[in-house]
């Protein structure tokens, strides 16, 4: 399939050892049919769970930086909790400025190539909070971030909702991605070359649809950051101030702006129930109690929640 260009969209490649070492007369055509690069940083091993440093890796690098090709980063996780993807995003830290990296760094999350992965079996929260990790230790070191992943893999073994302030980066190899999510960043839509860089047989292919640039990194009103904020897209406490401040954002003026519009001074945030929750350890994490939340969420029995549902917060 054969995406047409437009001005909305950019057009680009992924790339890793896999590809072999390319030489100048690909890079050059690289340059001239792509608006970006995505090159594999590493891998955490399948079985033992090393970290890897994809081969290709500088090479790749230095030639994006030659030509002068924006360039983004991917990382092979196979980390089984959130300590784990914490030490991958470390690992690309201590070889690469993650503010160099205009298109991201990538937390890629998938089935292992026999199934028999060391992360294959986590579960939907395991999962979760393992890639969430990672996409927050990047935004902590003033990095733009995303999970790439399949459609079907995201839908059944992560939780959506968890993922809404997130860009993602989606595998669909079909004649539309069936990701619909706003925050749909670039999609991964063929492995056959369909942008004919020469001396590849096949090629990964994307199209992005965000604009990376710090310009449009700021392009919200405090305004609407605030109604963000008071709707829960941003986390609460430090993990806020983080995010807003990593993502280019004046931190006080927006928190002035959530205490304008809510005038009783009252807090509010959407927790999404994971496996293992109850009200009484969501009223204990957020020091609230039982009885607020069932008032506030008019819920008829206290003792049945489900799995994705959406609690408004109080605090």
């Amino acid at each position: 399939m054969t995406i047409k260009r437009s001005e909305k969209m950019k057009h680009g490649i992924d790339i890793s050892q896999w590809q072999g070492r390319i030489p100048d007369i690909q890079w050059k055509d690289i340059k001239q049919k792509c608006d970006f690069v995505l090159i594999r940083f590493g891998y955490r091993g399948y079985g033992t769970g090393e970290l890897r440093v994809d081969e290709c890796f500088q090479e790749n690098l230095s030639a994006c930086k030659r030509y002068k090709i924006p360039y983004g980063l991917y990382f092979f996780s196979q980390a089984i909790n959130p300590s784990e993807a914490r030490a991958e995003v470390a690992l690309i830290a201590s070889r690469i400025d993650l503010k160099s990296c205009t298109y991201g760094i990538w937390c890629d999350t998938e089935l292992s190539a026999d199934g028999q992965g060391r992360a294959d079996k986590l579960n939907r929260e395991q999962r979760t909070q393992a890639v969430k990790a990672f996409c927050d230790a990047v935004i902590e070191k003033g990095g733009i971030t995303g999970v790439y992943t399949g459609f079907y893999w995201l839908r059944d073994n992560m939780y959506l909702d968890a993922f809404t302030n997130y860009n993602v980066w989606c595998a669909c190899y079909l004649n539309t991605c069936l990701y619909k999510g706003a925050n749909l960043a670039m999609w991964q839509y063929t492995d056959n070359n369909t942008l004919k860089i020469v001396g590849f047989s096949s090629l990964d292919c994307n199209v992005c649809y965000k604009d990376f640039s710090p310009k449009e990194q700021q392009k919200k009103t405090v305004d609407e950051l605030a109604h963000e904020v008071w709707e829960g897209k941003w986390g609460n406490g430090e993990q806020r101030k983080e995010r807003l401040t990593a993502a280019g954002y004046n931190y006080s003026a927006v928190q002035k702006r959530v205490e304008e519009i809510n005038p009783n001074k009252t807090r509010a945030m959407i927790h999404v129930v994971k496996g293992g929750d109850t009200l009484t350890s969501i009223a204990h994490r957020y020091g609230t109690t039982v009885e607020k939340i069932v008032s506030d969420n008019k819920i008829g029995n206290p003792n049945f929640i489900l799995v994705g549902q959406k609690l408004t917060i109080k605090y």
